[in-house]
């Protein structure tokens, strides 16, 4: 909510501020002195939006990908998660009730503490400290039959699969794009927006309509790259949701398994 009221704030603050410069640049100049270049400014003005819209489409094209791929590391680690917990059965007690409680602790650890931090760019050593005790955990099994010494390949195979997963999600959190490209969509819309100020028109409400819808849509994609650009904080982000659907599948095979 917080996050929506800032950037209700600001785009409603450009557009006045946008507004405000074109009236002083009206009032400057006067609009008949600007009206007799409007087909040179027009012209200019439209090579100007046709290069300024490619690049934010194209932007929100890149950021939106990232976002989406985001979403799929978490899913990828969730189901190699789920793969290992399931696995666990396989070599009896007391393999299987340490693995599994670990992967408890640390799926706990990943929704309560790490997906705060990674908003703020960190990762949880809490939540590193267990998955190390997870593949510890594996890799102390002793298999006792050629049954488990297959099974035991293979759940080796899927705990690598699992930290590589999580691996991919932390390094999703700082897939944003660089900022020198911010600099240019920044300095683009400032482009933008102040060569609107430079047509004359005999309403001046009109203008102030046109000119304050423009600098609020610039704004408001702005925005929304921003957000994309931050998958796990902002308006738009990927919530742990997978994770706490897993961990109450988890606690409800606990469950039942005690009945």
């Amino acid at each position: 909510m917080e996050n929506l009221l800032f950037a209700t704030f600001i785009t409603l603050s450009v557009m006045f501020l946008s507004a405000l410069c074109m009236l002083v640049v009206r009032r400057l100049f006067g609009h008949t002195v600007l009206a007799l270049h409007n087909d040179v400014a027009g012209f200019i003005f439209n090579v100007i939006g046709v290069v300024y819209a490619v690049l934010l489409a194209f932007v929100v094209i890149v950021e939106w990908e990232l976002f989406r791929d985001a979403k799929v590391k978490v899913h990828e680690e969730v189901r190699c998660m789920s793969d290992v917990f399931r696995d666990a059965r396989i070599f009896g007690e007391p393999y299987t009730s340490t693995i599994r409680k670990d992967i408890l602790d640390y799926a706990d650890s990943v929704i309560h503490e790490e997906w705060r931090l990674m908003g703020k760019g960190e990762i949880s050593s809490t939540a590193r400290v267990r998955m190390r005790k997870i593949f510890s955990d594996v890799t102390s099994i002793t298999p006792r039959n050629d049954y488990e010494k297959i099974w035991y390949q293979e759940i080796i195979s899927r705990m690598n699969n699992f930290s590589d997963a999580r691996n991919a999600r932390l390094f999703s959190r700082n897939n944003g794009i660089p900022e020198m490209m911010w600099n240019v969509l920044i300095i683009g819309g400032f482009i933008t927006i102040a060569f609107s100020f430079l047509f004359g028109t005999s309403n001046v409400w009109a203008q102030i309509l046109m000119v304050s819808s423009l600098s609020g849509m610039i704004v408001l994609v702005m925005i929304l790259i921003k957000s994309l650009d931050h998958p796990f904080e902002g308006l738009i982000s990927v919530g742990p949701d997978d994770f706490i659907e897993q961990a109450k599948f988890f606690m409800s095979y606990y469950s039942s398994a005690s009945q």
